[in-house]
């Protein structure tokens, strides 16, 4: 039985439908052609093994802040609920307001890639907060120009901190 779902992929809805044909597993995003997948775990955490149309690949998934970053083949996607469930967040907290970025989880800025009037893109990595001795790249929801940086390397944000201001751009 096939399965209806919808992702915001670079702030685009789009509808994949999962469907299972003689033990073939179906992919189609959109109204593009299906694509035959296979997949397992590896073992590795976040590391998925796949065949796609035949041809051997392997994905990295990693949670993020209402979603996933999903990258396959070198290319970096950002997944995250679509319809109703779109104004929904995952774990973390509320939704941040347009032109702010929060902490989804308090922990330590080890890195900030970003400075006062930069130019991002939806998805570009901000900065990386520890947390439980994970590292977690916080995102840019939109693509924008930076106009605040309210935190510093090696300083402890807590969870819901606003930690980056930005002017969002139409795409």
């Amino acid at each position: 039985m096939a399965t209806r779902h919808r992702f915001l992929v670079g702030g685009r809805e789009r509808i994949v439908v999962l469907d299972e044909v003689d033990g073939v597993l179906t992919a189609t995003i959109d109204d593009n052609a299906p694509i035959a997948l296979a997949a397992s775990a590896t073992g590795v955490p976040g590391t998925v093994s796949l065949i796609i149309d035949g041809q051997p690949a392997s994905a990295f998934v990693t949670r993020r802040a209402g979603g996933y970053e999903v990258v396959v083949g070198g290319r970096r996607f950002r997944l995250a609920p679509g319809g109703a469930a779109a104004g929904r967040r995952g774990h973390g907290g509320s939704k941040d307001r347009e032109g702010e970025v929060t902490a989804p989880l308090a922990g330590v800025v080890v890195e900030i890639r970003v400075a006062v009037g930069d130019t991002v893109e939806a998805g570009q990595t901000l900065l990386v907060i520890e947390a439980m001795k994970m590292q977690n790249e916080i995102q840019c929801p939109l693509a924008g120009k930076i106009t605040a940086i309210k935190c510093e390397a090696a300083g402890r944000v807590e969870q819901g901190a606003v930690i980056v201001e930005y002017e969002p751009i139409a795409e």
